[in-house]
């Protein structure tokens, strides 16, 4: 038994000696003569540790194991293929926590993140959901969006009673208002199930004096913090003092697939738009609507910055339409009520104070299309203005919006040519549009302009 237990000892320390041979030979090399060992002896004292016997076959054993370590890796990534997950980074503390960034930073920080474009000291006063319907909407429906102040509260009210559907709303409120009022507010929508099942409320408070239109948060950045918290993939912007005469959810609804594939697709629903000339009647069906247009003149086609029965809708061409049609006649200013996409469009340019076709254009220009509803209508409510600006303020976004213009010429121009489309019927309207701006700012960019 001894015998045999020393012979393994014997044969351990022969594998050892071999072992530390080979490092002495490869990696070690010793000197021939005794005066350089001497030396060198000298000069590699603190490195002694590696003649120790045990160190050198540790090193020996770990290089090994990760020859083989990576050698099982890379035949495994070589003959199964990676994963789609491969190359994904992933979180190695507390993995199953939700958790970022956002969640550490001020509300006004996250505020003022999602909407560069306002004043921080007034976006730290926003709260997103003040009051939450109760209702979650479905995803393919419609909700409006649309932007209120206590002046406006009532509308609101009438808007929820006749829409009965999904409502993303702010309520635009100074610090100077009277507590009361908000409270008074508060209180009618809990009383209310046409509110508070059906309307999400947004607060937006202002550290300024009152006023309807603040540019510390413009009404573009108003309509885009309603359009982020709208909870279905379909929104329509719809200005407080417009009724919907027409029961254009339904319409909606009984078209509910045709019309989401096109929306998906980048294409805008227009609700055509009418006004009063004289009396105050709210026709509730085309047939109607027309025999007032025609007989009585008591309404017209309304599109704003055009004159009356002369808008891009084209009151000729919608009064025999009974399908989808195009808008063939776009301009600029064009700004028309529009169901479309919450998450393909883009969103409103946060630089202009009120300026809704700046929401529209950019759309238009990427080659999608505005196609008219035949027999749905809104009506601008008699003796009723849009928010008032300044004088200065509206020579400011004149000039602001023609070089805004010129910008997306330029930019969804670059855009369709470096997807291919620029020879394509994507690129139809922006050749329309902006063949002196490609030419006099974009020439050799994009081609030859049409």
């Amino acid at each position: 038994m001894e015998a045999s237990s020393k012979l393994h000892r014997d044969e351990k320390s022969s594998y050892v000696n071999r072992v530390n041979g080979w490092i002495d030979q490869y990696i070690l090399q010793q000197p021939l003569l005794p005066q350089q060992q001497q030396q060198q002896q000298q000069q590699q004292q603190p490195k002694s540790i590696l003649k120790s016997r045990w160190f050198r076959f540790i090193a020996v054993v770990y290089i090994l194991f990760s020859i083989l370590f990576t050698a099982a890796h890379f035949s495994s990534w070589v003959f199964k293929g990676p994963s789609k997950d491969a190359w994904t980074y992933q979180r190695t503390y507390d993995a199953l926590e939700p958790y970022s960034l956002v969640t550490d930073m001020s509300h006004g920080l996250k505020m003022s993140k999602l909407f560069s474009q306002a004043h921080y000291d007034a976006l730290k006063y926003i709260e997103p959901y003040w009051q939450k319907a109760q209702q979650v909407p479905n995803d393919l429906d419609v909700t409006i969006i649309t932007t209120s102040t206590p002046e406006s509260w009532k509308d609101l009210v009438k808007l929820a009673e006749n829409w009965n559907g999904p409502i993303s709303a702010t309520l635009h409120l100074s610090k100077f208002e009277k507590t009361s009022i908000k409270a008074k507010i508060e209180a009618e929508y809990r009383s209310k199930p046409e509110l508070y099942n059906n309307v999400d409320l947004h607060l937006v408070e202002t550290p300024s004096i009152k006023q309807s239109v603040s540019i510390l948060v413009p009404l573009n950045v108003e309509r885009n913090l309603a359009r982020v918290y709208a909870r279905s993939d379909h929104v329509c912007d719809l200005p407080l003092n417009t009724i919907l005469a027409t029961n254009v959810r339904q319409t909606l609804v009984n078209n509910q697939l045709k019309y989401s594939e096109l929306m998906k697709n980048g294409d805008m629903l227009v609700i055509p738009t009418f006004k009063h000339t004289n009396g105050n009647e709210i026709p509730q069906t085309k047939k109607e609507l027309v025999g007032l247009i025609q007989g009585e003149k008591s309404l017209a086609l309304y599109d704003a910055h055009f004159d009356l029965n002369e808008g891009p809708t084209d009151f000729e061409t919608w009064k025999s339409a009974n399908k989808l049609y195009k808008v063939a006649k776009y301009t600029m200013d064009y700004e028309p009520i529009v169901v479309q996409s919450k998450t393909v469009q883009p969103w409103c340019s946060e630089r202009f104070v009120d300026k809704r076709s700046a929401c529209l254009l950019s759309s238009y220009l990427a080659g999608n299309d505005f196609l008219v509803l035949p027999t749905d209508f809104a009506i601008y409510k008699p003796n009723t203005a849009n928010a008032a600006i300044s004088d200065l303020d509206n020579v400011i976004e004149k000039r602001l919006y023609a070089k805004f213009y010129w910008e997306q010429c330029v930019y969804q121009g670059r855009k369709l040519d470096a997807l291919g489309l620029w020879n394509t019927v994507k690129s139809e309207h922006i050749r329309q549009q902006c063949s002196r701006v490609i030419q006099n700012w974009g020439k050799g960019l994009i081609g030859k302009p049409e």
